[in-house]
């Protein structure tokens, strides 16, 4: 296995469906060394704890070849 990016952010306010929700979805890559903590990943942040971050839910991770699908998907 390899890691081919590393992407963090802070949480954005956007209209979703006619209505304005606040998302993390906007990482962008950094290039330098990461803390992933237990319950965090440093210099990021989740907009809705209740489904995302803490002990078993601070960092997301999936294949490279579903980049694609995340590329056409989420237009930033």
């Amino acid at each position: 296995m390899k890691i081919t990016s590393t992407n963090i952010a802070k949480p954005v306010t956007i209209i979703w469906n006619g209505k304005e929700v606040t998302t993390g979805i906007y990482k962008k890559p950094i290039n330098q060394a990461m803390f992933l903590g237990k319950e965090i990943v440093k210099n990021d942040e989740v907009s809705d704890r209740k489904v995302h971050g803490g002990e078993f839910k601070a960092c997301y991770l999936f294949s490279e070849n579903q980049y694609g699908y995340w590329k056409t998907y989420i237009q930033t």
